[in-house]
């Protein structure tokens, strides 16, 4: 990162809601280009989602409950119930396998079905909606479409240690999931922002395919002092997935980054690390791999310090960028525009505007309508 970007990143780092004086956030100046783009979304690392637990995320204007039964069970739901229009999200207890209601306590089972009433009364003809989500890669993804039709491809299950879970940071700030799932395509900014050096880059988008890999090699990385090999997976506009193999066969490190819209022009950007190592060197065999697990924990909780200071200079870029409809590109910039050519499969309406905010629901509950 450029020496004079770093006092202004470490005060958005130390915000974790991008705010800076003297520019205006993007959303501000004038009104968003695009709209919402259909695909899944990651609105929470996994272990932000226990058993037992109950969390209320924004999605494209609008709210999911996200909730896993005390069996592992994992579901998406609207934040109201049916009953009398009470948030599950604030209050909303996982009694054994169910969600209930902090109201009248309803409560209802992983399939939606109101099965008790909080006075031992016969329950209603009354059950929740299921929103399509999945869990993959140390992430937990809803899917989202403009005009609620189901999921039409699957998230990518990269080769992680589930067992270990990422580091990581969540921050709101202005922008579009399309703006930051550009940045795997637009090489020019790598050397220019963030001071790679020798850049071997490769990988453009194929029309049609929800997923896209750049391969890289460059010195400048997180791995200071080597030329390090990484391949970037770009899963619809939601996340960019990058893996870089250590010197000397040691492990993997990957980095996650997660733009997920919350509203017209606004985004919550997740982001986070995870080093996952074979052994410790210099340490017996046998003693290393029983070393690795912790010791990758806490050298992850390090690297994601250290990646998120140059990772926040991109946000600090996003967070007060305009999106330019007709770009005067430069040789050296990277297919970009092959990339935008490929994002527009992910809209419904490809230009103009905000679609309605209508997450995806079930077959299960389209039926119950």
């Amino acid at each position: 990162m450029k020496p004079h970007l770093k006092p202004l990143v470490k005060q958005l780092l130390s915000a974790r809601r991008v705010a800076l004086p003297g520019a205006a956030p993007a959303d501000t100046l004038r009104a968003p280009s695009l709209p919402y783009p259909d695909g899944w979304f990651c609105l929470a690392f996994t272990d932000e989602v226990r058993p037992g637990s109950v969390v209320t995320r924004p999605l494209a204007g609008a709210e999911v409950v996200l909730y896993r039964t005390a069996k592992g069970v994992l579901r998406a739901v609207p934040p109201r119930c049916p009953h009398l229009g009470a948030h599950l999200g604030v209050g909303g207890s996982v009694e054994g396998e169910n969600l209930v209601c902090p109201f009248h306590r309803f409560a209802f089972d992983p399939a939606g079905t109101c099965v008790r009433t909080g006075y031992d009364k016969p329950p209603p003809k009354a059950s929740l909606a299921q929103y399509p989500v999945c869990e993959a890669n140390g992430a937990v993804y809803v899917w989202w479409h403009a005009l609620g039709l189901p999921p039409r491809w699957e998230v990518p299950v990269l080769p992680l240690d589930d067992r270990q879970p990422f580091s990581h940071d969540t921050f709101d700030l202005a922008g579009h999931p399309q703006d930051v799932i550009e940045n795997a395509f637009d090489w020019g900014h790598l050397p220019a922002l963030h001071g790679l050096k020798g850049l071997d880059i490769d990988g453009s988008p194929v029309a049609g395919e929800p997923v896209s890999t750049v391969t890289a090699t460059a010195r400048g990385t997180m791995m200071r002092g080597f030329r390090q090999s990484y391949s970037l997976t770009v899963i619809g506009l939601a996340t960019i997935a990058a893996s870089t193999a250590l010197p000397r066969d040691a492990g993997h490190l990957y980095v996650m980054l997660h733009a997920t819209a919350t509203g017209p022009g606004r985004i919550q950007l997740r982001f986070g690390t995870k080093l996952e190592l074979k052994g410790v060197p210099g340490v017996p065999e046998r003693i290393g791999r029983a070393a690795a697990m912790p010791a990758a924990r806490l050298l992850s909780t390090v690297l994601q310090r250290v990646a998120r200071v140059d990772t926040g200079a991109d946000l600090l870029m996003w967070h007060h960028q305009e999106h330019v409809e007709r770009p005067k590109l430069a040789k050296g910039d990277g297919p970009i525009g092959r990339y935008r050519q490929w994002a527009q499969q992910f809209y419904t309406e490809p230009t103009g505007g905000v679609s309605a905010p209508r997450p995806a629901l079930t077959e299960m509950s389209r039926a119950e309508e």
